[in-house]
């Protein structure tokens, strides 16, 4: 919000001291992006120009004499087009510095000297103040020789840029920001009134809605109006506002919104051909050309002013180009009314159709602003286009105009701001806030006016009260909470795992939520149920996603196109579907995982590896019934036969294998390995409990075999039956050999183990060693038909 000192001096008594005024906003409501002046330009006169001449060494430039006051004159060059004896111009001294800093000199122009410059309004930064300008600007006749030439166009303004939060809509007008300065700098607030002669005919406008998206709407029709230029100080409180004076009827309706926050419309009544207005919702792929000349296609949850026949205005947006005020137009009907905010919002992002009135319907309005702004635009009307009122305005209106009631007591502003106010303090304030209250027995009971639409609870009170005292007054105490933090076992956990991961060489990956249609059912083994945004920036990202694999490839390919060929990745990330939202581990491994150029060895990623670094995982975890076993589902992007889930006490934890040879081919990879578990149900599965064992005081006795068995049997069975045979004195079983040879017989395998035993209470002899291998060896050939090779 751009803020006219001058304009503001209208409302509140300040000081030319505007450093004040800043600190004062910067210490008790919103930030000041900058202060700084209308026109930065120095040394600055009006000039009466009495003689002008063509200079004789030059066709474009003439000489000037220039009276800049107390009958002191300069000779001034100047090369404008419309230069003339008698004009009164703007004129820059000798030392004048002009937006760009641009210092003026005295100069020779072709052999002729010139001391100062006869200025442009472009040149002052202000072009826009008269597009229409060829040239030097001429000012009024009246202008005297010697005054300050901003002064006489109203540019000597001083502009405050406040850097408005979402939760401070009251800042969006003048009157907003005078109440607060007013309350600031504890000053009295001078409010305006407006009134106007209209012409006692009857007014035959009828105005309806078709929607409750619009509560209140106030129609006025103006005749006889004289579209033209608008007044100086005008221009200049518009351009110091941020926006461009057009015409008087645009710019009576801008200075308006400005002036009270409460947007207006005027649509040229004679090209409305209706006296009804009805306002409603959009038909579906109903058309409507806006003022920019752009074709809209509307929805139906757009609000829109229709002329009880076909659609003429956007609702809070924009007006429509069939009923566009200008250079003829006569008759006008002035629109101020309330929308729904959530409706103008969404028509206004969707078409991409952000403005000045857009903004603040999307914030909420003042319902006793709509009529009173009506009035005072009706005011300028009268006196700035020559306009005639015809009766009084037609409207409906079902807006609550009411105040918010708020109680309060002392001993909660005290609790939540950490101060021992006092009832005259709070009394004080809430007087400078102007809001109407009752104290009785250390408690208020406030009403909120309609103008502070941000204020409907005791907190919003509290705020208000504690930045008006000062948030530098309040004392620095040590909060009674606990201070020492503390991490929770999940977020342990996430530490492990990733030191874990990186320890092993792995880099981890933080990627996008949001996938296309295609990657987000990639890794399903099941449906699920899928999260779409409505309104995507990109394509390619639609919808969340129900896997992190597709992502980690993604990462892969990226890499390998920048040739670097051997890829370990992992992630920690989420999950979503629309009933629920679980974390998940994933990783990926390509290539070669590790290896020794002097040694010559290198060790290229397997499944067996994939299938090692989550079982010793697994165990840091300490979580210890566990199962890999051979897949019983279908999921695409995986390998059919090199494909396994991991269980936990018989529950589906995740997955892991090699990537299916069409989802290899299609990414340009081959030889691709990975694997993604339930993250909620690994942290739901660990022990956290820290077990000290005894450091053994009797030796352990080692033993390997070579059993047989049927190639169909998983190795995790074979073990289970050794470690259930080999009861508490068998310790750690090791596969350290595999092998399948012609000579075992059809469909067989060796597998070599290396068993520990050890008893916690003697040093075990060799015949209870053999004791307790032979029971293994008749448990087994029982079991599993197995045999000792």
């Amino acid at each position: 919000m751009k803020v006219s000192i001058n304009w503001l001096k209208e409302y509140v008594n300040i000081d030319d001291n505007y450093k004040i005024l800043e600190d004062s906003f910067n210490l008790m409501s919103q930030e000041v992006e900058s202060l700084y002046k209308l026109v930065d330009a120095s040394h600055l006169v009006v000039g009466h120009v009495l003689t002008c001449e063509k200079h004789p060494q030059a066709d474009k430039l003439n000489i000037t004499t220039v009276n800049i006051g107390e009958e002191e004159t300069l000779q001034i060059i100047c090369g404008a087009p419309n230069v003339a004896a008698g004009q009164k111009v703007i004129v820059a001294l000798v030392g004048a510095v002009l937006p760009g800093d641009f210092k003026i000199k005295k100069a020779k122009i072709r052999g002729i000297e010139s001391v100062g410059m006869i200025c442009s309004l472009d040149e002052l930064g202000m072009k826009e103040f008269d597009p229409e300008e060829k040239g030097i600007y001429v000012l009024d006749s009246e202008a005297l020789p010697g005054s300050d030439p901003l002064a006489c166009l109203y540019l000597d303004d001083y502009v405050l840029d406040l850097d408005l939060t979402a939760n401070r809509p009251d800042l969006l007008s003048m009157e907003g920001v005078a109440y607060d300065v007013a309350c600031m700098l504890n000053k009295d607030i001078t409010l305006k009134t407006h009134d106007y002669d209209y012409v006692k005919k009857e007014n035959n406008l009828k105005v309806f809605t078709d929607t409750n998206k619009c509560s209140a709407y106030y129609g006025q029709i103006i005749r006889n109006v004289t579209v033209k230029e608008s007044p100086a100080w005008l221009k200049s409180r518009l351009l110091a506002a941020g926006i461009r004076p057009i015409s008087n009827v645009v710019d009576i309706t801008n200075y308006v919104l400005i002036e009270y926050g409460q947007p207006l419309h005027a649509f040229d009544y004679d090209k409305l051909g209706s006296d009804t207005i009805i306002v409603r919702t959009a038909e579906e792929n109903e058309v409507l050309v806006t003022l920019d000349d752009q074709e809209r296609k509307l929805e139906k949850d757009d609000v829109v002013i229709t002329n009880g026949k076909k659609a003429v205005a956007l609702a809070g947006v924009m007006g429509g180009l069939e009923t566009e005020v200008d250079s003829n137009t006569k008759t006008i009907l002035l629109e101020s009314a309330i929308f729904d905010p959530v409706s103008v919002r969404k028509t206004s992002k969707r078409l991409d159709l952000k403005s000045e009135a857009s903004t603040r319907f999307e914030k909420g309005l003042d319902p006793n602003k709509v009529r009173k702004a009506m009035d005072y635009a009706t005011e300028l009307f009268v006196k700035l286009a020559d306009g005639e009122v015809y009766g009084k305005p037609s409207y409906f209106d079902n807006t609550d105009k009411s105040s918010t009631e708020i109680i309060l007591t002392l001993e909660k502003l005290n609790q939540v701001s950490g101060y021992e106010f006092q009832i005259s303090q709070v009394e004080e304030i809430l007087d400078r806030l102007r809001f109407d209250y009752k104290s009785n027995n250390k408690q208020f009971v406030i009403k909120v006016p309609t103008r502070r639409q941000n204020v409907y609870g005791y907190q919003d009170i509290i705020e208000e009260i504690v930045r008006i005292f000062g948030y530098d007054l309040i004392p620095a105490t040590i909060p009674c909470t606990p201070t020492s933090g503390y991490l929770t076992k999940k977020q342990k956990l996430r530490r492990k795992v990733r030191e874990y991961f990186v320890n092993l060489g792995f880099d981890e990956t933080i990627t996008y939520s949001l996938v296309t249609d295609e990657e987000v059912t990639q890794f399903d083994k099941e449906e699920l149920s899928q999260v779409t945004i409505m309104n995507p920036i990109n394509i390619a990202r639609k919808t969340l996603r129900h896997s992190i694999l597709p992502s980690l490839i993604s990462v892969l390919q990226y890499n390998k196109k920048r040739k670097t060929n051997d890829l370990c990745l992992f992630e920690l990330g989420r999950q979503y579907t629309e009933e629920s939202e679980t974390e998940l581990l994933s990783g990926l491994m390509y290539g070669v995982y590790s290896a020794s150029q002097w040694q010559g060895i290198k060790q290229t990623t397997d499944f067996y590896l994939v299938k090692g670094i989550l079982e010793e995982l697994l165990e840091i975890l300490k979580i210890t019934d566990y199962e890999i076993v051979k897949t019983t589902h279908k999921i695409d992007s995986m390998h059919p036969g090199i494909h396994a889930d991991l269980l936990i006490k018989g529950e589906y934890i995740g997955f892991l294998g090699k990537l299916h040879p069409e989802v290899e081919h299609k990414n340009s990879i081959n030889k691709t390995f990975v694997f993604e578990l339930s993250f909620d149900k690994l942290v739901e599965y660990n022990d956290t409990e820290i077990e000290m064992t005894e450091i053994p005081r009797f030796p352990s006795v080692q033993r390997d075999l070579a059993i047989i068995i049927d190639k169909d049997i998983p190795v995790s069975e074979l073990v289970a039956e050794v470690r259930k045979a080999g009861k508490k004195q068998l310790k750690t079983i090791d596969i350290f050999d595999l092998y399948l040879g012609e000579n075992l017989g059809e469909n067989k395998k060796s597998v070599a183990l290396s068993l520990e035993f050890r008893s916690n209470e003697k040093t075990l002899e060799t015949q209870e060693v053999d004791v307790a291998i032979n029971r293994i060896l008749k448990q087994l050939e029982t079991t599993l038909n197995a045999n000792l090779r």
